[in-house]
């Protein structure tokens, strides 16, 4: 498994997701500053994140790895290969390492850019949010992933941002918050105290409610379990087919 693990990452050198992963965060700040002028700053920058850019840079980067790979037959590798599930999940660990540098670079843009500009930063808020964001995008990786494999990647991409910027803000400040799409916005709220239209949280607002993050993080986390073994097994039986 690790051999296949250092392979994925090699591959990576020559396509264009390592570049996502430095590029996206930086277009988050950007259009802050530029539409917002700096202010709310990392209220403006969180929710452009997780509301367009993140859904956007995840499905890309798992549609690009799985289109390279269909194309290039997976490089011989099922000819050689005693379990091909290795494959498979070989690119679930790596598309999910991708996703946690992409959330850390956001966080280490916005605080340099921040205190650069002399914007108070939560730093401790704005670590665990972008930390949050990992465990509740992750599980989107196997589901994606299958639908590239299924669709390709452009209907991957399109879903994905339908998915997330129309289920996820619509769903997040109603009582049917834990529809998966719409964690992420929900959990933001008590985090960095950002509502999913991108204003400020005001003072008893009931969104406020801390006890929706454990929940939240549990059923994200379940579900990437769970497709990511069903997902799993799937591409091991097609291959075997």
């Amino acid at each position: 498994m690790v051999n296949y693990l250092k392979s994925e990452f090699l591959k990576q050198k020559h396509r264009f997701n390592l570049k996502l992963l430095w590029l996206s965060p930086f277009i988050a700040v950007a259009l802050v500053i530029i539409l917002m002028g700096g202010r709310f700053f990392m209220e403006g920058a969180f929710n452009w994140w997780y509301t367009m850019i993140l859904p956007g840079t995840l499905s890309m980067i798992v549609s690009f790895t799985v289109s390279a790979e269909k194309k290039h037959n997976r490089h011989g590798l099922f000819a050689v290969s005693t379990n091909k599930k290795n494959l498979w999940s070989s690119q679930l660990v790596m598309n999910t390492i991708l996703l946690l540098m992409t959330n850390l670079i956001f966080f280490i843009v916005l605080s340099t850019v921040g205190t650069t500009l002399g914007v108070s930063i939560p730093f401790l808020s704005s670590f665990i949010a972008s930390f949050v964001l990992f465990l509740t995008f992750a599980w989107q990786i196997p589901l994606f992933m299958f639908i590239s494999e299924k669709m390709g990647s452009f209907f991957s991409i399109m879903i994905s941002l339908f998915c997330n910027m129309g289920f996820g803000i619509f769903f997040a400040a109603t009582r049917l918050w834990y529809v998966p799409f719409a964690i992420p916005a929900r959990l933001m709220c008590p985090i960095i105290k950002v509502l999913p239209n991108g204003l400020p949280l005001e003072a008893g607002n009931h969104l406020g409610d801390t006890s929706v993050i454990f929940i939240g993080i549990m059923i994200t986390v379940a579900l990437f379990f769970i497709f990511s073994l069903i997902t799993t097994l799937w591409f091991n039986h097609r291959e075997v087919k």
